[in-house]
């Protein structure tokens, strides 16, 4: 079973009966609101205070809220419900200050994540300067809107496991793997030299048990002429000790990839820039001298470049006839250092909407970063592909989480973009 962000946000009243002024009234504990202190009483302890987000917790009465924003509990992390959908990824509208907006795959439901420069964090930071939920931490599925499973087992046929396991029909077993050539692999895939591959012949993007999130080496070539290179669709064009993602992510890089050379034969690869370092931080922290802001580039983002109609495909600016070498913070002939200053530009649209879908395959996409001249080209390519069926309207839904603009923090995204992921 695979841990996905908050596939679905249960309700209060599917879980709890909710009095006439909202207060939760509990199962087993008895939960009674105090009239006088806001606190929620309890008969099985001492009475629970509402934490403000960011704070540990273990059902949603222990977080912080109001009528717009109620207070939920996400694995552990108090949290609170958006007043409506994001209408971007990480927009501040829907939230109370100190908060941003993300929303739920598979769910209509959005959610207010605590930024760690506004509240103390009980979780961890992300590359996006949310406060997250860890790999180990977890609620009250009983009283907390999203807790996940349990270990796997014959009550929890599809639960957790550890290292490189997955859950088969509640038993522990090996994932496929070189060292594993029989192993298991997700429905519809089946394991072929070590590789879950799917019917198209593609990598398979799922990954199994609780090595997903572990930091390695992004396989593939830093040749963008190699046969290695043009075989998977994509090259490493950073440093090798900048070049380590998670397992998930690689997976997830490699099967879109592939995808697009079944669309689109003979595509030149693509390059991939910065990734993280070895240690989890972020690139140019080892020389001193840092590549990205340092919440970024922790192993759960990546810098690439677009594709581009004159086929390079590699890390340059793409305003105007592509021609600009500038450096960042100094104008060019089509920018101004920061971002586009015309609408043109020398994007391959089809390949790069739909690389976008196939990179949106997993529901943990957080937010891709884009130059702000280019937002309304993916909305109508990707509206295009949903339209002629050629991507699902989940993967529609999560290539569209677009973020762009001074605003956003969003400048020198004109030569690459920065695809952000939240954790499993």
């Amino acid at each position: 079973m695979m841990w996905w962000r908050a596939l679905l946000v249960a309700q209060c009243a599917a879980m709890l009966a909710c009095g006439d002024d909202g207060a939760v009234m509990g199962g087993d504990a008895g939960l009674l609101p105090d009239a006088d202190s806001g606190m929620v009483m309890t008969d099985a302890g001492p009475p629970v205070m509402p934490q403000p987000p960011g704070s540990a917790c273990t059902c949603d009465a222990g977080c912080e809220g109001d009528d717009a924003h109620p207070g939920m509990c996400v694995y552990g992390i108090c949290m609170q419900r958006a007043a409506g959908a994001c209408a971007e990824g990480g927009s501040t509208a829907e939230c109370n200050p100190g908060s941003r907006c993300w929303g739920f795959s598979g769910s209509e439901d959005s959610v207010c994540w605590p930024d760690c420069d506004s509240f103390i964090c009980a979780g961890e930071c992300d590359g996006d300067g949310s406060c997250v939920f860890t790999e180990t931490s977890s609620c009250d599925p009983m009283c907390g809107s999203v807790c996940g499973v349990g270990a796997c087992s014959a009550e929890e046929p599809n639960g957790t496991c550890e290292g490189g396991q997955t859950c088969v029909d509640g038993v522990c077993s090996d994932v496929c793997s070189p060292s594993v050539p029989t192993g298991a692999c997700g429905d519809g895939a089946t394991c072929t030299d070590g590789e879950c591959v799917l019917a198209n012949g593609c990598p398979d993007w799922r990954c199994e048990g609780s090595h997903c999130t572990e930091l390695i080496p992004m396989p593939g070539s830093f040749d963008r002429t190699s046969a290695e290179a043009i075989a998977d669709g994509y090259y490493i064009g950073t440093l090798e000790r900048y070049s380590y993602l998670r397992r998930d992510l690689t997976m997830l890089v490699r099967h879109a990839a592939c995808e697009v050379l079944l669309r689109f034969p003979g595509t030149n690869p693509i390059g991939l820039a910065d990734l993280a370092q070895a240690d989890g931080m972020t690139p140019g922290i080892d020389s001193g001298s840092p590549r990205h802001p340092t919440t970024t580039h922790t192993g759960s983002d990546l810098d690439i470049a677009y594709y581009q109609t004159d086929g390079s495909n590699n890390p340059q600016i793409i305003c105007g006839d592509g021609s600009d070498d500038n450096g960042n913070g100094v104008a060019g002939t089509y920018n101004d250092g920061y971002f586009c200053t015309t609408e043109e530009n020398i994007i391959d649209w089809p390949r790069q909407a739909y690389w976008f879908a196939k990179l949106a395959t997993t529901p943990l996409v957080r937010v891709f970063g884009i130059d702000e001249t280019l937002a309304d080209d993916f909305e109508r390519e990707l509206d295009a592909l949903r339209v002629a069926g050629d991507i699902t309207p989940e993967e529609h839904g999560r290539a569209s989480r677009l973020g762009w603009g001074n605003d956003g923090g969003w400048a020198f995204h004109h030569h690459h973009t920065h695809n952000s992921y939240a954790l499993p």
